[in-house]
């Protein structure tokens, strides 16, 4: 297992991505992920983005495609209908933006896209499973003609959905991105049992932690690592099981000088509780 920490680098013009490299090498960070999403994806963007990371040395491991419409409801019960590609009046534009992420990644050398698919529903008889099915299916396609993964976040269903999922749409491309808080925080399950549950269709991870809901119309609340309920070493015993080699990306969902000290905390957490160093 690699024991090296990337970063979640979010940018919101291209040439912004300098200066964003150069704070997470000052971090410690030796790789990233990134986050960027313009109007629209050009050459020139990839190519200015491309140059910062080699020049940084801060490979790009993977992109994060999200969407432009920014309609994810308020509240859980709205979540559950807007927030993601199965929503049926924001759907096939976001499906048509996130296509055109897959490619903008896969012309910088990026092979892994991630995305926040939406809900899908524990019930596969359902209609509401159906349709996401197929809307991954559309997704998914593209991104295997073009030669690029989907992870799919986890968080917005239980493990054994998600598995379901990707089994059903049956493309061979589709991997999860385990989110260690996630699925706490939407009250789905823990990450201890979603390793064993998704095995090696883990592919990345995202380093969080937090406290499961107790009000239905609100997510639970994330927390420094160390300090929630993530079990780390019971995650990292049984990815360890499974042969997990991926990128170990760490997360903190503020900003300021509070995240970056959460962010040194972390790699000073993962570093003397996990790997003894």
């Amino acid at each position: 297992m690699r024991t090296e920490y990337g970063k979640i680098i979010g940018i919101a013009d291209a040439n912004e991505a300098e200066a964003a490299f150069i704070k997470a090498k000052e971090l410690r960070f030796s790789y990233c992920q990134l986050v960027y999403k313009p109007d629209e994806y050009t050459k020139e963007a990839a190519k200015i983005i491309l140059a910062a990371s080699k020049k940084h040395s801060m490979p790009i491991v993977s992109f994060f495609a999200g969407y432009k419409d920014g309609c994810y409801g308020v509240g859980m019960s709205d979540s559950f209908k807007n927030s993601g590609i199965n929503n049926k009046k924001y759907g096939k534009s976001r499906i048509a933006y996130i296509k055109s992420a897959a490619a903008f990644a896969k012309s910088m050398g990026i092979e892994d896209v991630l995305i926040h698919a939406g809900f899908t529903a524990n019930d596969p008889f359902s209609e509401e499973y159906k349709y996401m099915k197929e809307c991954l299916t559309d997704f998914a396609s593209y991104c295997k003609n073009i030669g690029v993964n989907v992870l799919m976040e986890t968080g917005c269903e239980s493990p054994i959905t998600l598995r379901r999922m990707i089994e059903d749409v049956g493309l061979g491309n589709i991997y999860v991105n385990l989110d260690t808080a996630n699925l706490i925080l939407y009250g789905f399950g823990n990450p201890v049992d979603a390793v064993y549950t998704l095995k090696n269709y883990i592919k990345s991870l995202h380093i969080k932690d937090g406290f499961p809901p107790v009000e239905p119309e609100k997510l639970g609340v994330q927390t420094p690592v160390g300090e929630g309920f993530v079990d780390f070493k019971r995650v990292f015993a049984e990815l360890e099981k499974v042969g997990f080699d991926g990128p170990i990306i760490i997360e903190r969902e503020i900003s300021g000088e509070k995240q970056e000290e959460d962010l040194k905390n972390s790699i000073k957490y993962l570093n003397a509780e996990i790997f003894g160093r």
